[in-house]
């Protein structure tokens, strides 16, 4: 049985615009990673906020989620990104 992973994920889309929620680890500690962009492979922006502990991360977590869907942001399920993941052949 798989344990319940404490890391976070979801994408949410209005009007061909796209925002993505990361909640992981990096080398200091819990932070979330905020991607927004317009869906067409314009412009974009990244955001890492860092965070003092797993319990303020997540709840900026959901904070966050909440406000984008109060925006009218839709959560959607979007395919992992395997464009930069070697093929098993190269190994």
């Amino acid at each position: 049985m798989a344990l319940p992973t404490p890391w976070q994920f979801v994408r949410l889309e209005r009007e061909g615009r796209y925002i993505e929620l990361r909640l992981q680890q990096d080398l200091f500690g819990w932070v979330v990673v905020r991607t927004s962009g317009d869906g067409q492979g314009g412009r974009g922006q990244m955001k890492t906020i860092p965070c003092a502990d797993y319990p303020e991360a997540i709840h900026l977590w959901n904070q966050e989620v909440r406000a984008r869907k109060r925006r009218g942001y839709i959560p959607v399920d979007a395919p992992a990104d395997t464009t930069n993941l070697p093929a098993l052949a190269d190994r």
